[in-house]
């Protein structure tokens, strides 16, 4: 809050309803709701701008107005296209919009989207909105003035950090990334996948993970996991009254491996992790350079990990600022860019009203500022409590 820079909102995934067996459906935000936002920028005369813009304000390059606002999406998600472009046209507005290569479809199409609708060429209901964006659908966003397309590394993923045992997989999106490690095949269609959270037996230990711009790979001996899903085979895990006694017994045998050394069968070496850390942050740039034809200047950390090291890396690769994410002591950095949420779980009304609270906070006006002080601080009350 102590720099004079637009506001810069995130979003991931816009869309009517939650896709249902997405394993990440919780990151979608209503369409209304979106819309409100972008209706409700648009009747206060907001200027949505891009990343550069934006960073000519905060480094005293350029005035502000106090009525720009900087909205971006992460994940080069297909419901971006499908409904997030046709409104931001509509409106009159302008995003940022992160991509991980190897996460793009690789299909060559060109899906319909909402605008398709209103022109009477589709019903809504017809609009396939699950999974990533392609190329050809990149290209044609970036060449509309309307969408600027930069990098959200190569990947996207998350690798085991440690030996330190978190939770065993029922399910669900904490088995994601190991799923997508075993089968990195699948990365850019896994959700078409009707099978995805099956390709992961229920029981399978689910280590501590971090993103793979923060870790060096920790590899856990096989012979232990093995034995674990041995275990697990011998309980109703379907039932959730079963659990605990398995996992009272898992957690006995992985005590038994780290006090005998056994655990860890491998660290990825820090020549292999530099290596990587470099495809994940210059590959990309170039990738995304070379087939958009167009500067890539800016880059958001998946998950908000990020360190130091990184950041140095994509500031020499040519990089003019990265998100600060996680590393919140960095974001008063004129080369950080601090990014807000946009709400995800309320309904029309109180959302609108956040998204309103937290522009007007931003600036510093009244008494909307007070109130966010006054938040800050029992945050900090609370924390130290």
């Amino acid at each position: 809050m102590k720099n004079i820079s637009p506001p810069v909102f995130y979003y991931h995934s816009v869309a009517p309803a939650p896709f249902e067996g997405w394993v990440l459906k919780f990151l979608t935000i209503n369409l209304a709701i979106f819309e409100d936002q972008l209706a409700w920028l648009k009747s206060r005369n907001f200027n949505s701008i891009f990343l550069d813009e934006w960073l000519a304000i905060r480094t005293g390059e350029k005035n502000r107005s106090g009525r720009e606002v900087c909205l971006t999406f992460d994940d080069g998600l297909l419901d971006n296209w499908v409904y997030a472009f046709p409104l931001a046209k509509k409106y009159g507005m302008r995003f940022t919009l992160f991509v991980s290569p190897e996460c793009i479809d690789p299909q060559q199409v060109v899906r319909p989207t909402l605008e398709d609708v209103w022109n009477g060429n589709c019903r809504q209901e017809d609009l396939q909105a699950l999974g990533y964006l392609s190329w050809n659908e990149l290209k044609i966003m970036q060449a509309s003035g309307i969408v600027d397309v930069q990098s959200h590394t190569m990947t996207h993923a998350k690798y085991t950090a440690s030996t330190n045992l978190k939770k065993f997989y029922y399910g669900g999106f904490e088995g994601m990334h190991p799923i997508l490690n075993a089968h990195p095949e699948i990365r850019a269609t896994y959700m078409h996948d009707v099978s995805f959270e099956k390709r992961m037996p229920a029981g399978t230990p689910l280590f501590e993970e971090s993103s793979a711009v923060t870790v060096r790979k920790h590899s856990i001996q096989p012979d232990f996991t093995e034995e674990v899903l041995a275990l697990a085979g011998k309980h109703d895990l379907g039932s959730t009254a079963h659990r605990p006694k398995f996992e009272a017994e898992a957690r006995r045998l992985h005590e038994n491996y780290r006090q005998s050394g056994q655990l860890l069968a491998a660290v990825e070496t820090e020549t292999d992790y530099r290596a990587r850390l470099a495809y994940e942050i210059v590959e990309s740039k170039n990738i995304i350079e070379d087939r958009l034809a167009k500067p890539v200047q800016f880059l958001c950390w998946p998950h908000g990990d990020n360190t130091a090291e990184a950041h140095s890396l994509a500031i020499q690769a040519g990089y003019l600022a990265t998100t600060s994410g996680k590393m919140v002591s960095e974001q008063d950095k004129t080369d950080r860019i601090p990014r807000i949420g946009a709400d995800f779980t309320n309904g029309r009304r109180v959302s609108l009203l956040k998204f309103q609270y937290k522009i007007a906070s931003h600036y510093k006006k009244q008494p909307w500022y007070t109130l966010w002080l006054l938040n800050e601080l029992r945050h900090s009350l609370l924390k130290n409590n």
